[in-house]
């Protein structure tokens, strides 16, 4: 095997273990269906659920940066 590729499954590893690790250890309360606004989504977003949405735009970051090295070309 190559040095590369144990590297990798290394870290694609920790990081499941540490996605689906928060994933069990956060509470999530039911709530019920009421009208909020702006301030009050962006409250209960960032201070009940913080993590989570940490954890998504770490995963949409790395997907990006995936993206873009796929798409370039190679020069020969």
């Amino acid at each position: 095997m190559n040095r590369r590729n144990v590297l990798i499954g290394i870290t694609l590893v920790a990081f499941l273990v540490l996605v689906i690790g928060s994933l069990m250890a956060a509470q999530w309360p039911a709530g019920s269906l009421v009208e909020t606004d702006n301030n009050e989504l962006s409250s209960i977003l960032f201070n009940e659920y913080g993590l989570a949405v940490l954890i998504v735009g770490i995963v949409l970051f790395v997907s990006m940066l995936g993206g873009v090295f796929i798409a370039q070309e190679e020069n020969e």
